[in-house]
């Protein structure tokens, strides 16, 4: 495990610099340090629904074992065409240095216009002799299908369960052992069962609730499915102040989306369902962009209380 003690966050500190320090199952890390060998990669799609997932890390270790000239893009803030007319063009028709072959990254690629999807199809036709593009993107949906068939695609939100919490709870357990933290192991699974799959969340526990060379985790600092049970008890018009109290407690606000999801059936007739996931849904959606997640939560559960009436 490589990391860049110049970094004083650990996210950072810690961030994968090579393909053998990713968290991917085995059967990609394989695929993509065969591509390093052969000093060559196809255009890829690396997608999720949640951030925090190691798509940017992946497009980091593959650049950085390449050793080769890479452009750095964020779609949302660079998303029309003359961004593809101008930097991209200007990067992708000059051959590099050493002759070997240049990288693009877009990162959150799903904010790009569509228009400027449509034109990236004959991007990768015409570069490509000496340059690949790696997309990145936590809504796979909106790339249109033209643009995903001429990639690799990989989505990490469906990566088996059972073969990512060994490699994550050993990356855990490796940070803080290297930070000379004490911890007990019972308590890094806890930040795994409340945060998993987001990894970057994982980590930024570790340095949040490390304190005088401690890691020491409390029932009240992370949210688990008996605080999410307790919030649901209080959703209903007679205790909604309660419930707004709840929702103000909770510490990863996103977590309990996906928990209604998962537990529906506890809470509303099997007629609402249809309406509690189109609301759950759009709740989720919003949460990506809000400045207060609790407020959003509320409002998610407030629309549900109208269900239960």
């Amino acid at each position: 495990m490589k990391f860049d003690s110049s970094k004083s966050v650990f996210y950072e500190r810690y961030k994968p610099q090579c393909i053998d320090d990713l968290i991917v199952p085995d059967e990609i890390k394989d695929k993509l340090k065969s591509y390093i060998k052969t000093q060559d990669i196809p255009n890829l799609g690396l997608w999720s629904t949640e951030p925090g997932l190691g798509k940017s890390s992946t497009a980091h270790a593959i650049v950085k074992e390449l050793g080769c000239e890479a452009l750095w893009l964020n779609a949302s803030m660079e998303k029309g065409i003359d961004v593809l007319r101008g930097k991209i063009q200007r990067f992708a028709s000059q051959v590099s240095f050493d002759g070997g072959i240049k990288i693009v990254v877009m990162d959150e690629f799903d904010n790009f216009s569509r228009d400027g999807m449509a034109s990236f199809r004959g991007f990768l036709d015409e570069f490509s002799q000496n340059c690949r593009f790696i997309f990145t993107g936590n809504y796979k949906e909106k790339i249109i299908e033209p643009l995903l068939d001429r990639l690799e695609n990989y989505e990490y939100s469906l990566f088996d369960k059972k073969q990512m919490i060994k490699p994550i709870f050993e990356r855990l357990k490796f940070i803080l052992d290297n930070e000379g933290i004490e911890y007990d192991q019972k308590d890094v699974a806890k930040v795994i069962q409340t945060y998993y799959p987001r990894i970057r969340s994982m980590v930024g526990c570790l340095q949040k609730l490390s304190t005088n060379g401690k890691f020491v985790v409390s029932d009240s600092v992370l949210d688990d499915f008996n605080v999410f049970d307790n919030v649901m008890q209080y959703v209903n018009a007679s205790t909604y102040l309660d419930m707004i109290s709840e929702v103000n407690k909770l510490n990863s606000p996103d977590n309990m989306y996906k928990y209604l999801y998962a537990n529906a059936s506890k809470f509303f007739k099997p007629e609402q369902y249809p309406n509690v996931v189109l609301i759950i849904a759009k709740y989720q959606h919003w949460s990506e962009g809000v400045r207060d997640k609790n407020l959003n939560l509320s409002a998610c559960l407030t629309e549900l209380i109208k269900l239960k009436s």
